[in-house]
């Protein structure tokens, strides 16, 4: 379990269809302190305003035993604050939901529930989802070391974990930004397994009304 919930963890953020080139993951030039701060509040301003989202992902990972990738799609609902739907649609039928502080995972053939109150990893992941969702990581970098890049006019942000429940997943994660720095793009994440999962959201809506029915945790 602790592994498909790391496969979800990075890949809900902000997002328009990808009408720029992306640059190289990790790769740019680190900016100045100056215009590090620039991006960041700009981004910030625009990730604070966030009330709800809902959008199409689309998500690419390649196995290190593995030669083929592995293509998945799906859709994603999130309502301030704490509220989360992220359901993949193909190739298989599995909905990850976050109400409060109550988990639910639904697969083809089984339902968990699960209180984080109880469960300090689930906690724990929980409060990284709802981060991710809010642009909390790049408001407080308690988690993780954050360099701003630059490519081409593009910005992108490299993190790297602190501390140790982070770095046993993850080498490094990528987030690359809209050319108004109002959202994300896509979100690249390098597992600790040698593992690389990209996920690219598009058609996003925002600050629409959504059902609370979907966020329901039987």
């Amino acid at each position: 379990m602790k592994k498909t919930l790391s496969f979800i963890l990075y890949t809900l953020s902000f997002s328009v269809a990808l009408t720029l080139a992306t640059p190289a993951y990790g790769q740019g030039v680190s900016v100045s302190a100056k215009e590090r701060q620039q991006v960041m509040q700009k981004f910030n301003a625009a990730s604070s305003s966030l009330k709800s989202m809902q959008c199409d992902f689309v998500q690419t990972k390649k196995m290190k035993l593995l030669k083929n990738e592995m293509h998945s799609k799906g859709i994603m609902y999130f309502v301030s604050p704490n509220k989360l739907r992220w359901q993949y649609n193909t190739p298989y039928s599995y909905v990850f939901i976050l109400n409060g502080n109550e988990v639910q995972i639904k697969s083809e053939t089984s339902t968990k529930k699960i209180d984080t109150q109880r469960n300090k990893m689930f906690r724990q992941l929980s409060s990284v989802i709802l981060q991710s969702i809010t642009g909390g990581h790049l408001r407080n970098s308690s988690d993780f070391t954050i360099d701003i890049l630059k490519t081409n006019n593009v910005y992108s942000a490299r993190l790297t974990p602190k501390k140790k429940e982070l770095q046993r997943l993850y080498n490094a994660i990528d987030i690359t930004f809209n050319k108004n720095l109002t959202m994300v793009k896509s979100v690249r994440m390098e597992e600790k397994t040698g593992d690389i999962t990209t996920v690219e959201i598009l058609n996003v809506k925002t600050n629409t009304p959504i059902s609370e029915t979907l966020f329901k945790v039987h």
